[in-house]
């Protein structure tokens, strides 16, 4: 079947390339016989005007021949320039006879003139006629060549027009009876791949599947609503591009990424996904497809997991898988980055003055972006899990993010507390961080403040955290969105309140938390703050 389909293409192919060809040649060999036709036309007008003025002493006619003579020149040279090697000789030589012809005209025929009446005048035309007759022989004789070699050329195209075609006929037929076996044996399998079809599309579990290229091809139903993506803006796009667009499918891509480059298996992958108004908690299931032994893509299918009943199983396993993610671009992305700045810098070092100054300042250029590179992973590894607090605690991970937010914001943070360590377990210490920080970003998406202050007060067995800032006073109410629906869940889940408003010079978030009591939380407290000390 291949080759019944093969050799058709393969036929189409060279006549492609030969079919053309002879076209060429054929187009090449009637602007030749054009040619050939105006020259003899040229050498008629140009002889009649000459004999017109020997026996008529007419001034037209030898302004006829003079721009005959021109025109018939310029013809021969055109000419000469299409023919072949084999046939410039025969041209060359009737542009000489063509010019000797002119020159016994110039120097023989126009200073006697028309009025001439002596016995040389018979000799005059005698030589005339001779000439004439040279013309007229020479430019039929490379005329009638021209036109047997069209003929010629015109029979080989069309016979192998007829040959090429009789051939394309059989294969074209044989070509056919191999499709309509194909089509017949390959029926079961369509009529297979379009139940599946729509078993995929009217599944409840999402599917998506990537090709080769990491290029999103399919995505069900199901994997629309679940994603929150949209057919017409994800299919077709790389997956770097979707990830601009939704970058809230962060988490999702890791199992395909996995399965495309590694060729790993994900099977009852539990996941925290982030999705508009809330986080679900799936269960991933995604697997390398392969074709003639080669990786053609992934396909991930998921589907929601029961919500665990105790809400605190679930935000720490979102914790747990921050972490793992933060670990994993920590061990790998910074690790190649490192890799790259100390080798720019060793080349730099060891054969700077060796390079132009162009490469020179382009390496340190480089070498400045993969700084400002890693220093922005570090913030994006400490938005999502704050891995200071695990070794300083909370209120120095909050000085050391406060600062960063200082340096890309431009807004002044101070923080007022009487003691840097505080009665907190570590859990609940992430669930405040993550609470400041979300109070600090809608600062700088929504409000015009220079500063913002945080107050930490402890009461009895009760942490008060103040979060202020400058922006003025609004007298509409706040609107409560996504940010302020998330921060007083988060209280909930550690057992606080959350409160918010304007106040006299900007808005407040005031977040009220108990604090463990004494025991054993409080010598794990202590001994965190003294490690991280």
């Amino acid at each position: 079947m291949f080759i019944t389909i093969l050799l058709p293409v393969l036929l189409l192919i060279y006549t492609g390339y030969t079919l053309p060809q002879q076209l060429n040649q054929v187009e090449l060999e009637f602007q030749r016989q054009i040619e050939y036709q105006e020259i003899t036309s040229g050498i008629y007008h140009l002889t009649g005007a000459v004999q017109d003025y020997i026996f008529y002493g007419n001034a037209q006619a030898l302004n006829d021949f003079r721009h005959y003579s021109v025109e018939t020149a310029k013809r021969e040279l055109q000419l000469y320039n299409l023919v072949e090697q084999s046939r410039k000789q025969d041209v060359a030589e009737l542009m000489a006879l063509t010019r000797a012809y002119t020159s016994f005209v110039e120097r023989e025929v126009i200073p006697r003139g028309a009025s001439h009446r002596d016995t040389s005048r018979e000799l005059l035309l005698w030589q005339h006629r001779d000439l004439c007759r040279q013309l007229a022989y020479r430019a039929a004789a490379l005329a009638g060549d021209g036109g047997q070699k069209n003929k010629d050329l015109l029979e080989r195209t069309l016979a192998l027009l007829r040959k090429e075609g009789l051939l394309m006929f059989f294969l074209s037929l044989l070509s056919l009876g191999a499709v309509l076996w194909t089509g017949t044996a390959l029926r079961p399998l369509a009529a297979w791949y379009s139940c599946l079809q729509d078993l995929v599309r009217d599944s409840s579990r999402a599917v998506v599947f990537v090709d080769r290229k990491e290029r999103l091809q399919y995505l069900n139903p199901a994997a629309e609503k679940l994603f929150n993506l949209s057919r017409e803006t994800a299919a077709g796009k790389n997956l770097g591009d979707i990830l601009i667009l939704y970058p809230h499918w962060q988490k999702v891509v890791q199992p395909i990424y996995q399965a495309l480059l590694q060729g790993e298996k994900t099977a009852d992958c539990p996941l925290s996904y982030n999705r508009e108004g809330g986080r679900l908690l799936l269960t991933v299931d995604c697997a390398p497809v392969y074709l003639f032994g080669r990786t053609a893509g992934a396909v991930l299918t998921a589907r929601q997991a029961p919500e665990p009943k105790d809400g605190t199983i679930l935000l720490d396993t979102i914790e747990r898988e921050r972490k793992h993610l933060s670990i994993e671009i920590h061990d790998w992305i910074g690790r190649y980055l490192s890799s790259i700045i100390h080798g720019l810098d060793y080349v730099l070092r060891v054969h700077g003055e060796k390079l132009p100054e162009e490469v020179q300042k382009n390496l340190c250029l480089l070498r400045t972006q993969c700084q400002n590179a890693a220093i922005d992973m570090r913030s994006i590894m400490n938005d999502i899990h704050p891995y200071l607090i695990e070794k300083v605690g909370l209120i120095p991970a909050l000085e050391s993010y406060s600062a960063n937010f200082e340096r890309i914001h431009n807004r002044r943070v101070y923080i007022f507390y009487r003691q840097r360590s505080l009665r907190l377990g570590r859990d609940r210490e992430i669930f405040i961080y993550r609470i400041i920080q979300e109070a600090l970003t809608n600062v700088a998406r929504h409000s015009a403040a220079t500063e913002v202050d945080i107050h930490f007060n402890e009461t009895g067995d009760t942490l008060q955290i103040e979060i202020l800032d400058n922006g003025g006073m609004r007298e509409e109410e706040p609107v409560p969105g996504k940010g302020l629906w998330g921060m007083k869940e988060r209280a909930r889940f550690i057992g606080g309140d959350l409160a918010y408003g304007f106040m006299d010079g900007g808005f407040c978030v005031t977040l009220t938390v108990p604090l463990t009591e004494g025991g054993k939380g409080s010598e794990e407290d202590r001994d965190h703050a003294g490690g991280g000390s």
